[in-house]
């Protein structure tokens, strides 16, 4: 079986269209065509359906899919253990994040691990929300991301790396903006919205808020700090419950206030890997890296008046 083969079909199998897979491998149409057509009649079955430029895996295909990913990893993972045995720092390492948390002191984390090991490393970074960096991380698509721990983590490994702090916020026109610190009971007369039941985050807030003396009016509905901000800079009713990060410095008729309630070390993010895939050196030296870089936790600070 051509190894050339297999890496057209798995990039076929990704973009799904024959053009556009292509012209990212540099090689014609028919070139491509072929290569796919050889497959199919080697393993004598249908990997695509086709519809003009339009396919999509068949369920062989799908099967197939799976199988060539992991065997075409596990020989570039061959070839950069060779090459690191050699002394070279090579090789591609694949990061995914959340939105949330690349700050200037992450970037600078990031840019400084580059450094170290110079120009032999290309580091691919994916953005994503929680569940679709654990699904790159189960494919092999991403070797390691920053997120918050799973709820299941036997299957990974996980090293924290730093927190974020709690932030109680609140439109500059709420009752609660004239406050420098708020406490769980200073909420009980408002609607509060945070993080739906999906995110990282609610087991934690959960736990938080049912310290509170009386029970609270929470929506657990949102995504993100964005969503949440957004909607306290446009109503001056409710207050949002969020993890503090330099996203939200953009809304400038929000106000962020510490909870006092709340540990200051609220949500912690971890440096994550599939134990499952064996991963090349210059992964775990990444890890090793960022687990002794000091990252600091960013300070909830009210609206200076």
């Amino acid at each position: 079986m051509n190894f050339s083969h297999l890496t057209y079909f798995k990039k076929l199998a990704e973009v799904k269209h024959f053009t556009k897979a292509a012209s990212e491998l540099y090689v014609s149409q028919p070139t491509l065509s072929a290569a796919i057509s050889s497959l199919e009649k080697e393993l004598n079955t249908r990997l695509f359906y086709r519809a003009n430029n339009k396919i999509e895996l068949t369920p062989c295909g799908e099967e197939f899919y799976d199988y060539v990913s992991r065997g075409l990893r596990i020989i570039e993972q061959g070839i950069q253990a060779v090459e690191e045995y050699e002394g070279k720092i090579n090789g591609t390492l694949n990061l995914g994040t959340l939105y949330a948390i690349q700050s200037k002191d992450w970037s600078q984390a990031i840019q400084s691990f580059q450094d170290e090991c110079g120009a032999g490393l290309t580091i691919n970074i994916t953005q994503g929300f929680t569940p679709s960096l654990f699904e790159g991380l189960a494919s092999g698509k991403l070797d390691v991301i920053f997120a918050g721990k799973p709820q299941t983590s036997n299957k990974y490994n996980c090293t924290y790396c730093w927190a974020q702090e709690l932030a109680v916020a609140v439109n500059k026109k709420h009752p609660l903006a004239k406050k420098s610190v708020v406490s769980l009971a200073d909420l009980a007369k408002f609607h509060i919205i945070s993080y739906h039941e999906e995110s990282p985050v609610y087991d934690e807030m959960k736990a938080l808020l049912q310290q509170a003396e009386y029970e609270l009016d929470v929506e657990y509905a949102y995504n993100d700090e964005i969503t949440l901000s957004s909607l306290v800079n446009s109503d001056t009713n409710d207050v949002a419950l969020l993890c503090y990060s330099f996203l939200v410095k953009a809304f400038d008729d929000v106000v962020y206030l510490p909870l006092q309630d709340a540990p200051r070390e609220f949500h912690k993010v971890y440096l994550i890997s599939n134990k499952a895939i064996t991963q090349p050196r210059v992964v775990s030296d990444f890890v090793t890296y960022m687990k002794n870089y000091h990252f600091p936790t960013a300070t909830v600070r009210p609206l200076q008046k």
